[in-house]
């Protein structure tokens, strides 16, 4: 190892060491104690799973000055749970999913299903959602070949996104007046949500399904989706960064029931819009989780990319 090797190794290790030391008490730890409701609307386990980092809303934020900076409204801007379940909106969102997103449901395209798969990277063992989106920006750095130092900015400015996109959507999910059931759980018990436009199905399961073929839903509630939180912030950091939204540029995955398989986008927007209606078709979210999550994580790219690492 060079001279030159050695200290670029030792200055590394010394900043790691100090961004350690900095986050050792920023409250991601010990989750607290999290009761679910039982009132129609109110998120309760579908699995054997307990609630998921109930405590990130507090976590320290990167940039963002409050997990609530970006928080978005109540979903469909209704007053109420009631309200919500009671309105047309949330019936047509409901069977939306309901029909797409169902395991064997008999109108999903075989391209919805491969969406569903490519961006989904919820089990053990894969990259997770903002791991994928490291690839991705991987990708695309080599594409237009930056430099050294080119690479390390963008990849600090999507590291800090990140960051900050977990709390604002764990901040929707638990710090709002609502913490949004599942599809899964919301078409099984329809019967109590006060809406004669949809139809209970006790047996109904979602395409999500885990190594042991087990079909699940992710253990935190449904509104925002941190898919397109994480997908949002992501293409607005790329889209300030290159300067424009259309790039084009062909991704991978690391989703075990989409190997091999390789999408390709004409800018970061439709990747980040993709991102987020697979959850739909992976039967796990509403199309509102989606569209506030795109909402939130744009507002906070823009924000990290106006207030850090400043191109000089």
């Amino acid at each position: 190892m060079s001279d030159a090797d050695t200290k670029g190794k030792t200055f590394g290790q010394a900043v790691a060491d100090s961004i350690l030391t900095l986050r050792q008490n920023d409250g991601s730890g010990q989750p607290p104690l999290y009761k679910p409701g039982n009132q129609p609307g109110d998120w309760r386990p579908t699995g054997s799973e307990d609630a998921v980092a109930p405590q990130w809303p507090d976590v320290t934020p990167f940039v963002m000055t409050s997990g609530s900076q970006f928080r978005p409204p109540f979903p469909g801007n209704y007053a109420n749970t009631i309200d919500l379940l009671r309105s047309p909106e949330y019936a047509a969102q409901f069977n939306e999913v309901k029909r797409l997103g169902a395991a064997n449901s008999p109108v999903r395209t075989a391209e919805e299903a491969i969406i569903a798969f490519f961006w989904a990277n919820d089990v053990d063992g894969t990259y997770k959602p903002p791991g994928h989106l490291f690839r991705i920006t991987q990708i695309v750095a080599q594409q237009r070949n930056l430099s050294l130092v080119e690479t390390a900015r963008l990849f600090a400015l999507v590291g800090l996104v990140m960051g900050d996109a977990a709390i604002v959507a764990w901040d929707a999910k638990y710090r709002l007046p609502i913490n949004l059931w599942r599809p899964e759980t919301a078409i099984r018990l329809a019967d109590q949500d006060g809406n004669l436009l949809t139809e209970a199905d006790p047996n109904w399961q979602p395409l999500s399904i885990n190594p042991a073929g087990q079909r699940f839903s992710p253990a935190f509630p449904a509104y925002v989706s941190g898919h397109s939180t994480f997908g949002a912030a992501h293409a607005g950091i790329m889209r300030n960064f290159f300067g424009t939204d259309n790039v084009t540029f062909t991704a991978d995955t690391d989703d075990p029931n989409a190997e091999g398989i390789k999408r390709t986008y004409n800018s970061f927007s439709s990747a980040a819009l993709e991102n987020g209606r697979s959850r739909i078709y992976l039967g796990v979210h509403f199309q509102w989780d989606a569209d506030h999550g795109f909402w939130s994580g744009t507002q906070l790219a823009d924000f990290v990319y106006a207030k850090v690492l400043q191109k000089v």
